[in-house]
């Protein structure tokens, strides 16, 4: 019997926000990526890092006037553990903005060269640790941060790390 794979199309950016649009946004192909990237980040914000069975990708659709990349999760129910649905339903609800996710609206103007997509997703995840660090004391504010800032850390070490080093910039 053949495996099944199942397939949830998440978007390429929070449900409120404007985005990148086809023959209209200058850069279109870069600015849709890192849009698409950043989008899948504040996924992992919000849902925490994907169980086994699910995997969190960019998958671009061809479409008449050019090809536009969304946030895709791969499903493989044989490896269930129980956790599918309620990672899957916090997915689909989704963020409407940035802001829900712990992010700065990100500066797509800034995108020229497709050299620069790494750095600036790494940065704009770093900034949204900063964002929502906790207090000297250890505390977050407002208490939603904390699940975020947690989530954002595991996920993206090499981004926690330029968040915090002492060359850092400090919010």
């Amino acid at each position: 019997m053949a495996k099944t794979i199942w397939t949830l199309d998440l978007e390429g950016s929070p449900t409120n926000e404007d985005c990148a649009q086809i023959g209209h946004t200058p850069n279109f192909d870069l600015v849709n990526t890192a849009e698409a990237m950043l989008h899948r980040a504040a996924l992992i914000a919000v849902a925490g890092s994907p169980p086994a069975g699910i995997t969190l990708r960019i998958k671009a659709n061809a479409h008449d006037f050019g090809t536009y990349r969304t946030v895709e999760a791969r499903i493989d129910n044989e490896q269930d553990d129980g956790s599918h649905a309620s990672y899957l339903e916090t997915l689909e609800a989704g963020i409407a903005f940035w802001h829900q996710a712990g992010f700065a609206p990100p500066e797509f103007g800034k995108l020229t060269a497709s050299d620069q997509l790494v750095s600036f997703v790494l940065e704009a995840v770093a900034s949204a640790l900063r964002i929502t660090r906790p207090s000297s004391t250890g505390a977050f504010f407002p208490e939603s941060s904390g699940p975020l800032h947690r989530n954002l850390s595991a996920a993206f070490p090499e981004a926690a790390q330029r968040a915090f080093s002492e060359g850092g910039l400090p919010c």
